[in-house]
């Protein structure tokens, strides 16, 4: 048995109990973590299934998933935004200036 293969199984079993946690992880923080994770792990296999068959056609399936996985996560957070966004997004808009501001005051005393 290979470490490559030794590896792999580990990676399999971790993304099985990530895959748990999704399940039953009680807030959507703790959902969208485990996803993340899982996809990770998917990478990590995806790439050491390529390294111990020398085949560098498993590199492009695995940017494809590290893609999607992204893109996924963006989902899910829209998906978790509240009704008013819009308000949220231009409370944060003025939260740089306040910070400069906060810093720049503190500095001087």
């Amino acid at each position: 048995m290979s470490i490559s293969l030794f590896i792999i199984i580990l990676l399999a079993v971790m993304a099985l109990v990530d895959f748990a946690r999704a399940v039953i992880g009680p807030t959507a923080v703790d959902r969208i973590l485990a996803s993340s994770a899982i996809t990770t792990k998917g990478l990590a296999i995806i790439l050491l299934l390529s390294y111990s068959s020398n085949n560098a056609g498993y590199i492009d399936v695995a940017i494809v998933l590290a893609l999607c996985g992204f893109v996924g996560i963006l989902a899910l957070l829209r998906s978790l935004l509240p009704e008013d966004a819009d308000i949220l997004t231009a409370d944060l808009e003025h939260r740089p200036k306040q910070l400069v501001h906060f810093v720049v005051r503190r500095g001087e005393k």
